[in-house]
């Protein structure tokens, strides 16, 4: 079958002249060829294939087998040809190509072509490269000949024709970027194909650094990587994702992590997804509906993107950070479009009325945390920015708090005042700066209702409390003085001793977040931590609210109850209020970690009940001081102790002008000698709750009598304003 009788190859004749076995013997001796072929005359075989083909496809894959077998002779007697008829053997096309299998839907190469065409052995690869070439290049088909094949070839026969070699990375890529564009649904074949090119490509990246900046840059070009049921970018897939994101984004699947872990990394998979990439889906799927509501898909989509990816990052953030970086971040309101999280509320009390027709309500199958901390407004908090100053309106209320690092310095005015005894002497002066004459120091053992409050935040304010009421309201002086860390109103008038100033920080020593509510109007508190109060920041640690109105009052009614309304009239006055640092407000203080508890506050009023007659003696104007304690089952007002100083209304008389004028002296910064020199003597029934009763005579002087006796060094230094104290003294004795 390797030649024709034509090809006038063989002897010709009978038994009895040239095909006697004795003639063939000599034939043979002479020179004839037998059982073998020289390298040249194997070329012309292979070429003789070609035109065979054109006639008989069958004989030509049958003859092309038998040169397969004697060159595998040939290379077993180490009969090797020279390099230059290895050459021209390998462009002979003579060998017959593999055509689509069964079954087979994806572009096969060659599937177009004649299924008797013939390819040389450099257009071929072999079937051990097949799933890594098919769609780009013919395959080798080693059938037998009756299966239009050229028969098994052994290793030394591919190796002489070239077969044994790799495809290039190149030819790889294009073959998996066919596989992706051509993709119409996940088969074995197309499984077993794409596996291939990711493990062929994965081991020439470990071999290779130029093969590495190939494989890196094209395939991030396109669609290569197989999740679920189809191709998409690298960018979309990472190793880890807990939940359905398609068609957006993907997990990789299990088998591709370890066993091509590298090449995935290289090309551009992630670890996981990002905010941003979870922000990015939302940006599209809005573009995609445009003003139409989204489908129940698209939203189910939407709210897997953000109660399970972006809450999982997000959720060990503070809300300040999240607010700043993500308030941009889009949610679905009640209507089912996608709005960015700041613009929207959150509806998270019903009873709560929003006057704001214009206002859009998060959808509520988004958890309320997770849209809170991107910045959706919760409907109470909504609400109260209608109480914000006509002054200086921002968002929750004006801003309001101590403007400094608040945690990181008050730890160094407690240690000012190191003992938490003076704390209430401190309020006690205060609230006689302000010109009030009753002060009542309560104990609130009680644990208030949650249910109209702030927010959840707030729930640790609603337990035991200290309270103070004085009859004086705030000023407007006063509520910008109490916000500066360090000083007070108090700094420019030394004639108070303490309104409010740098005194008032003691109340630290037992609460985290003091708060006070004047004229019954204005709310203010103060958040160093910024953990409590709505809105509080870093920045602006505290809230004010002010013209507190009915709906304030109902809506909030759980917080309001705790400045005791019920037992004072809150009108013309301020209450005060020091909720009690608990043991688990101490675990996350960065200003105590040492709880206060009620011992500690009762020990505190208790020796304010032992000096509060002698206190009294030298106020300006306070005349009753009573503590006070809530029963904790009846909710009553129980009067523990009260002190109360009479003096007649010539001596009130006195005494106030005599305040007077070191006000006046105050406010003009007369220097030492312009100072008058002025006393008051006047006496004083004190009487408290004890049945106690006694009558003191006081004696108040400013100024200097005898200034010449005074060191020039001390008026220089109070003319430089280096002293600011003002020269004043008092002394009293007992008479009955």
């Amino acid at each position: 079958k390797l030649y024709n009788n034509d090809d006038g190859r063989f002897p010709e004749g009978t038994s009895k002249d040239y095909l006697n076995p004795v003639c063939l013997v000599k034939l043979v001796q002479l020179g004839m060829v037998k059982d073998d072929l020289s390298w040249e005359d194997l070329i012309e075989r292979a070429q003789s294939v070609i035109d065979l083909n054109e006639n008989d496809h069958t004989a030509a894959c049958f003859r092309s087998s038998i040169l397969l077998s004697l060159i595998d002779e040939k290379l077993k007697m180490r009969d090797s040809a020279a390099a230059e008829l290895l050459d021209e053997l390998q462009d002979i096309k003579f060998l017959p190509f593999l055509t689509r299998p069964a079954g087979f839907s994806l572009p096969w190469h060659g599937n177009n072509f004649s299924p008797t065409k013939m390819f040389s052995s450099r257009e071929l690869f072999t079937t051990e490269r097949q799933d890594a070439v098919c769609l780009m290049k013919p395959i080798l088909n080693e059938n037998s000949s009756s299966f239009k094949g050229c028969g098994a070839m052994s290793l030394a026969v591919k190796d002489c024709l070239g077969l044994i070699r790799k495809p290039s990375v190149g030819l790889v890529i294009s073959q998996l970027k066919k596989l992706s564009d051509s993709f119409d649904g996940v088969t074995l074949y197309q499984e077993n194909i794409t596996n291939a090119c990711y493990k062929y490509l994965h081991e020439e990246m470990l071999q290779d650094e130029n093969a590495k900046g190939q494989i890196t840059e094209d395939l991030k070009a396109f669609n290569s990587i197989l999740v679920e049921n189809t191709y998409v970018n690298p960018s979309k897939v990472a190793f880890h994702l807990n939940f359905d994101a398609s068609p957006h984004l993907y997990q990789l699947p299990n088998k591709y992590r370890n066993s091509c872990r590298e090449l995935f990394e290289n090309v551009g998979v992630q670890p996981s997804f990002t905010v941003e990439d979870f922000s990015e889906v939302l940006e599209t799927v809005k573009q995609t509906c445009g003003r139409k509501a989204l489908t129940e898909e698209n939203f189910q989509l939407c709210r897997r993107i953000i109660s399970e990816g972006i809450w999982s990052l997000i959720r060990d953030k503070s809300q300040e950070y999240c607010q700043t970086n993500y308030g941009e971040i889009l949610l679905p309101d009640s209507s089912l479009t996608l709005q960015p999280s700041k613009s929207l509320c959150y509806n998270d009390c019903p009873w709560i009325k929003v006057r704001d027709s214009s206002v859009k309500y998060c959808h509520g199958d988004i958890p309320r945390e997770v849209a809170v901390k991107l910045g959706a407004v919760p409907k109470r908090h909504k609400a109260l920015e209608r109480y914000a100053s006509n002054v200086c309106f921002t968002p929750l209320g004006s801003e309001f708090g101590q403007k400094e690092k608040l945690t990181s310095r008050i730890k160094s005015i407690l240690n000012a005042y190191p003992s938490e005894k003076e704390m209430l002497k401190e309020l006690l002066q205060n609230a006689d700066d302000a010109k009030a004459t009753e002060i009542y120091f309560v104990f609130d053992p009680r644990t208030h209702p949650i249910d109209r409050i702030f927010d959840d935040k707030w729930i640790p304010m609603q337990g035991p409390a200290l309270c103070v009421f004085n009859n004086q309201p705030f000023t407007e002086d006063d509520i910008r003085g109490i916000q500066n860390l360090g000083r007070g109103t108090k700094e420019a008038n030394p004639g108070k001793t303490g309104q409010y100033g740098i005194g008032f920080n003691s109340v630290y020593h037992i609460t985290d977040c003091p708060s006070f509510i004047s004229n019954n109007d204005i709310l203010c508190i103060f958040d160093p931590h910024a953990q409590y109060a709505p809105g509080a920041t870093s920045a602006s640690p505290g809230r004010m609210f002010r013209d507190l109105d009915s709906d304030f009052r109902s809506q909030f009614s759980d917080v309001l109850s705790l400045y005791l309304g019920v037992h004072f009239k809150l009108e013309r006055s301020t209450m005060f209020r020091f909720p009690i640092r608990s043991t688990d407000m101490a675990k996350t203080s960065e200003i105590s970690s040492v709880p206060a508890s009620d011992r500690m506050v009762q020990n505190l009023l208790d020796k304010l009940k032992t000096d509060g007659a002698e206190l009294l003696m030298f106020l300006n104007h306070m005349e009753k001081i009573s503590i006070c304690e809530i029963d904790n089952a009846s909710g009553e007002l129980k009067v523990l102790y009260s002190v109360t100083a009479k003096i007649t209304d010539g001596d009130r008389l006195k005494r106030k002008q005599f305040h007077a004028s070191v006000i006046d002296s105050v406010i003009k910064k007369k220097q030492l000698t312009a100072i008058p020199v002025q006393q008051i003597t006047y006496t004083m029934d004190i009487k408290d709750t004890d049945g106690n009763l006694t009558t003191w005579m006081i004696c108040n002087r400013s100024g200097f009598p005898n200034i010449e006796n005074v060191s020039k060094s001390v008026i220089s230094a109070h003319k430089n304003e280096d002293i600011t104290l003002f020269p004043r003294g008092g002394v009293a004795a007992c008479v009955s």
